[in-house]
């Protein structure tokens, strides 16, 4: 067995132990298990058999899920997914011995260690991942599903999740009367499990380097000015003109524009319908229903639509501004193109009642409308921006200009950004 496989088999079963060690954890806290782990743990209360057993039995249900899904398109290679399932089921009966002994009365120390086994669970979650190795069973049934239906893995995922939660609390209040296993730690997991893998994930560099994963490099554009195209890029809030005034600049300078036509050729990439990559991209859900989504999708091997709309259209806009002069609006492309030389950044705001009122005329509908439309776009690119970035959208020190249209007017905008473009550029050469 080579070398790096046999890597990758260590940190998985270390990343499994871990993660079920997390998980008893946080059943000795008494607040409340994680959501995937919470079915097992009241069917423990109820029958004779162990949390590990259940666990057992539940992912090997989802194995045979699959088969009857996919049938003849079903991979053999997929039952090594029994292996990984029978290592965690009995590490989770392990785990749950080593930490018998361990009794907390008082609610603080109770908070703690739910925070703790938070902590725990995510470092499992992020070894797991990491290993590359086998989807978990509960993940290859998900995809499966996703597959036949067409619907987003995530949202699936989602539905599943919460349909353990509440498949426990029915089974809870019949057996028990009371909430058991589900309780105020089960969404603090909820939120608290993903946002640690991404802290994971940025500080724990050294694991990828155990595995020989190569390391994204610096794109071959980020040289000095005077060596690479020259790029404009503008974000825009939704009516401040920014598509309109991108062709105008392009017009004036000579240089191509990029806007729909990032539509088509993410499309291409990702094999999405064009209307598809239109209906996700630079949206983010908000809420705390959707906290709850990303932050459980964390757990998950396979990336969002949406994270695979985002990574195509960041190859296809390097790949075009390595290539030649252009302007390039949304899709965070002053974030993306972050260390790129002579990139000149612009983002575009404006009054609400001038942005719905531009709205409004276009496409023929009534202000109110307009209003709502424009109000709703805010707060879906605002997030999509905080999700991909870690930043306030429309960030000041981000841009080399920041302008708002209703103040001036279109035309009067472009001409002031025109100006500023000009001066970037002799203050370059």
């Amino acid at each position: 067995m080579p070398k790096k496989i046999v890597t990758r088999f260590i940190i998985l079963v270390a990343g499994l132990f871990i993660l079920a060690f997390g998980i008893a954890l946080s059943s000795k806290s008494g607040l409340g298990v994680s959501p995937s782990a919470s079915l097992a743990y009241v069917l423990s209360q109820i029958f004779p058999l162990s949390m590990g057993l259940f666990t057992t039995l539940i992912n090997v249900f989802f194995v045979l899920l699959q088969i009857l899904l996919l049938r003849k398109n079903y991979k053999v290679i997929n039952l090594l997914q029994l292996v990984v399932v029978f290592i965690f089921g009995y590490f989770t009966d392990f785990t749950l011995k080593i930490v018998e002994p361990l009794n907390i009365e008082a609610y603080p120390l109770k908070l703690v260690l739910c925070i703790v086994s938070c902590m725990i669970m995510a470092l499992g979650v992020f070894l797991e991942v990491k290993a590359g190795l086998m989807v978990m069973a509960s993940e290859g049934a998900i995809s499966a599903i996703s597959g036949l239906t067409g619907k987003d893995f995530g949202t699936i995922k989602i539905i599943l999740d919460w349909g353990f939660i509440a498949a426990s609390c029915i089974i809870s209040f019949v057996a028990f009367g009371a909430l058991v296993g589900v309780r105020e730690g089960t969404v603090i997991a909820a939120f608290l499990v993903g946002t640690f893998v991404r802290i994971y994930n940025k500080r724990l560099k050294f694991v990828d380097r155990l595995l020989a994963v190569p390391q994204e490099e610096t794109p071959a554009y980020a040289a000095s000015a005077g060596e690479v195209p020259f790029v404009i890029t503008i974000e825009r809030e939704l009516g401040s003109g920014g598509n309109e005034i991108g062709m105008k600049l392009a017009e004036k300078l000579g240089i191509g524009f990029y806007d729909y036509a990032l539509i088509q050729e993410t499309a291409v990439r990702t094999g999405l319908p064009a209307e598809e990559v239109t209906k996700d991209e630079e949206r983010t859900g908000r809420g705390i229903l959707y906290s709850l989504y990303r932050n459980s999708y964390a757990m998950s091997q396979t990336n969002s639509r949406q994270d695979e709309i985002f990574e195509a259209q960041k190859k296809v806009i390097r790949d075009i501004a390595s290539k030649e002069s252009c302007v390039i609006v949304g899709r965070l492309g002053a974030f993306i193109l972050k260390d790129r030389g002579n990139t000149f950044d612009i983002f575009l705001s404006g009054a609400r009642p001038f942005r719905a009122e531009r709205l409004s005329q276009r496409y023929g509908i009534s202000f109110n409308e307009a209003l709502q439309t424009v109000e709703k776009e805010d707060h879906l690119r605002a997030n999509y921006c905080m999700n991909y970035t870690g930043m306030p959208w429309g960030l000041v020190p981000h841009y080399d200009l920041s302008l708002r249209t209703s103040e001036y007017g279109i035309d009067k905008s472009f001409e002031i950004i025109a100006k500023a473009v000009d001066s970037f550029r002799s203050s370059e050469q």
